[in-house]
């Protein structure tokens, strides 16, 4: 695994071997820092999936903690349409730990990901670690 990027508060590996683009919050972050980190990730995404099909995208959200109204309202209207139809992300994983409020947003989530964008078959999972996300890629590579 190589780290791609790495800023004060989000680091990005690309695990060439699995096929995880893999990134990490390692503090809070909120507005400008959290949307360009993640349109950082994007960019590597959309760059990667070039020479790498089936390319999967790990997102570990455990020291996110919960965001602000504007930042979650940016998911919503932008984010997602840039993440599931734009970059055209199939496999998309969230590890959230074990915080039960973390858990409810990642569920309501994936309901309406997985209904606002049926038609393009993504396939979005939760964990509470690392290992069993790579464990579900694995599975996916083998199915795919």
């Amino acid at each position: 695994m190589k780290t791609v990027f790495e800023e004060d508060y989000l680091i990005c590996h690309f695990d060439e071997e699995s096929k995880v683009l893999h990134h990490i919050w390692k503090d809070k972050a909120k507005g400008d820092n959290f949307r360009k980190g993640l349109l950082k990730v994007y960019d590597t995404y959309i760059a990667l999936k070039k020479d790498h099909p089936g390319l999967h995208w790990l997102a570990d959200t455990r020291k996110l903690s919960v965001l602000p109204l504007a930042d979650q309202q940016w998911l919503d209207d932008t984010w997602n349409e840039l993440l599931f139809v734009q970059a055209g992300v199939k496999t998309h994983a969230v590890i959230i730990g074990d915080d039960a409020f973390a858990k409810y947003a990642m569920e309501k989530f994936k309901n309406t990901m997985n209904k606002r964008y049926a038609s393009q078959q993504i396939k979005l999972e939760t964990f509470v670690d690392e290992r069993e996300a790579y464990d579900w890629f694995k599975k996916l590579n083998r199915e795919g």
